[in-house]
């Protein structure tokens, strides 16, 4: 700060590390009002394109309960239709971790609008599949993909916001899943409606145009998903500094590089409160896919 700058323009009411550096360090201070703004500010930049992502995700996993009823497991021939929906699945837990990798070695800008594009394109593709070890194939491959978009985005969340701000914007990412059963039913209703159209059933209709409709959205997205903090244009350099002092401050290490190692994957599945918070998980998910994929057709 300056000898002449007004020493009221900035109230000390946080003070964080700033590394100078390596020659020691020195308080960042900044205001209330000030951290109120940035915050504002990260919640327009972060939170909107990463929960339409994943409301597009849920989207696109979820229509196949409605493309049943335009006679998908007729057309097809489809045996079990339940293994069907176990293979997404198998995918999406053989794939999570992979991903999540292939995020840490790459970017967010880059990583997550390419998975958003390929099982965009996957879900194009199931309504074009002819056979059941097509249909099989293609929604294995979108539970591959799909696998990197919760973790990854939730990663994001780790750059931009302290633990204690992180669940709120984790919920609202997760509302997106709310939101695409309020209007995933009607919306599969109008295109099953399109029956005949192109000489394809309503159920490919389905697939195919909320599949284009999110390889629209992923175009834009690799010019909206926010990358690092540090990074970003959309910030400036006190902007940076703030969100990297309140990240050391809250959660120590957090803003560290990190560099990728076999040993901390190693040290993740040691962990006793990963395999806790995979069997919370499972308890709210399989109530959440039970509905989402099986109420069309108890309805």
């Amino acid at each position: 700060m300056s000898s002449n700058q007004d020493p009221s323009a900035v109230k000390p009411d946080h003070k964080a590390a700033e590394d100078d550096g390596g020659q020691g360090s020195s308080p960042l201070a900044y205001s209330k009002e000030e951290e109120r703004r940035l915050i504002a500010k990260i919640d327009r930049t972060v939170v909107p394109i990463l929960t339409i992502l994943y409301l597009l995700s849920f989207l696109d996993r979820s229509n196949i309960g409605n493309a049943k009823l335009e006679g998908l497991v007729a057309d097809i021939g489809i045996r079990d239709y339940s293994t069907l929906l176990s293979v997404f699945f198998i995918g999406y837990v053989l794939f999570e971790v992979p991903s999540n990798i292939i995020l840490k070695r790459t970017s967010p800008p880059i990583w997550l609008p390419t998975l958003t594009l390929v099982w965009g394109v996957l879900t194009v593709a199931m309504g074009l599949v002819s056979n059941e070890a097509g249909i099989y194939t293609t929604r294995f491959l979108l539970g591959a993909v799909e696998a990197g978009l919760f973790p990854g985005s939730v990663f994001v969340f780790s750059m931009f916001y302290t633990r204690e701000e992180r669940h709120y914007r984790v919920s609202m990412l997760l509302s997106g899943a709310a939101f695409a059963g309020a209007f995933g039913g009607a919306l599969a209703y109008a295109l099953g409606r399109m029956s005949g159209v192109g000489g394809k059933s309503g159920w490919a209709w389905i697939f195919i145009v909320e599949g284009l409709l999110t390889v629209v959205v992923s175009l834009a997205a690799y010019f909206i998903v926010p990358t690092y903090p540090q990074e970003s244009h959309l910030f400036s350099a006190r902007e940076k500094a703030i969100i990297d002092a309140r990240i050391r401050t809250a959660d120590l290490d957090a803003a560290e590089e990190e560099r990728f190692s076999w040993d901390g994957v190693l040290q993740a599945f040691k962990d006793p409160y990963v395999y806790l918070y995979a069997a919370l998980f499972h308890g709210f998910a399989f109530a959440l896919y039970t509905i989402s994929l099986f109420m069309p057709t108890i309805i």
